[in-house]
């Protein structure tokens, strides 16, 4: 799927719309099947982002354009159409407590099951193979069957990371997809969702605090600081410098980003 926003001005949902946006006049387009990181310190403007392209928020100015469609022109029933053809992953994912795994994972591929094949599911769950190997991709396939309360905060992430590959969406909107795992598993993740969009040539964009993930497993990073592109970029041309200035007044953040203070106080 096909992204291009076009002078974007949108504001967090729990602020006044004549305060400051969360994010402004952005100017973005990213091609089908392109991977692209999102980074900035904490409150730029990275979830609001997503939300602005997943059609959650409705800009207060600009366009947001999917496949060339001006997603706000449609009809209700087509804006819900289009939905249907992406999954935005919050942080947190909406995991129901007392709701087994394999439901949760099944309820991403809702989207592509017929009405029939919805109720069956709701007796007998349907797609336990597809299922198990999409939680095999991030190694909690032996919680299948479990409840989603039974699980710690790292399983609970990887199972919304693997309810990701459940979904019949060209659009993966990934809002810090390792903020819960260790480096080992934040490592299988990130390996596992760029992996598999780029098998199934999926656009994949995804916010991260993880300024060394973004440039060694991206192909395209952008910087956001308060609510502003700072820089777009090859990842390759992401450089010492422009991260520096990228997170000014925020190197604290730097720290816990397994980046080193003193490389980044003189630009490459």
């Amino acid at each position: 799927m096909r992204v291009r926003l076009s002078h974007v001005t949108g504001h967090h949902p729990a602020a006044e719309r004549d305060g400051v946006p969360a994010v402004r006049d952005l100017n973005i387009t990213i091609e089908p099947g392109e991977q692209v990181a999102v980074i900035g310190p904490s409150g730029a403007g990275k979830t609001t982002f997503l939300q602005v392209i997943c059609a959650a928020i409705k800009p207060s100015a600009g366009e947001v354009c999917l496949d060339d469609t001006d997603i706000w022109s449609l009809s209700t029933k087509h804006l819900q159409e289009i939905r249907g053809r992406l999954i935005c992953a919050p942080q947190v994912p909406p995991l129901p407590p007392r709701q087994r795994v394999i439901t949760s994972l099944i309820a991403g591929a809702l989207p592509a099951m017929s009405l029939t094949q919805s109720l069956v599911n709701l007796i007998y769950p349907l797609k336990t193979s597809e299922a198990y190997q999409a939680l095999e991709a991030f190694d909690v396939q032996d919680k299948l069957w479990n409840r989603v309360d039974r699980l710690s905060g790292g399983e609970r992430q990887r199972v919304g990371l693997a309810r990701i590959l459940m979904a019949p969406a060209s659009l993966w909107l990934i809002d810090e997809p390792l903020s819960a795992l260790d480096p080992t598993r934040a490592e299988q993740a990130i390996n596992s969702l760029v992996d598999r969009a780029a098998a199934r040539g999926v656009t994949l964009i995804t916010t991260l605090h993880q300024v060394d993930v973004a440039r060694s497993k991206f192909s395209r990073v952008i910087g956001l600081r308060d609510g502003a592109v700072a820089f777009d970029l090859p990842a390759a041309q992401v450089t010492n410098g422009e991260l520096s200035k990228l997170y000014a007044q925020h190197e604290h953040e730097l720290s816990s980003l397994h980046v080193q203070h003193d490389a980044l106080s003189t630009p490459a």
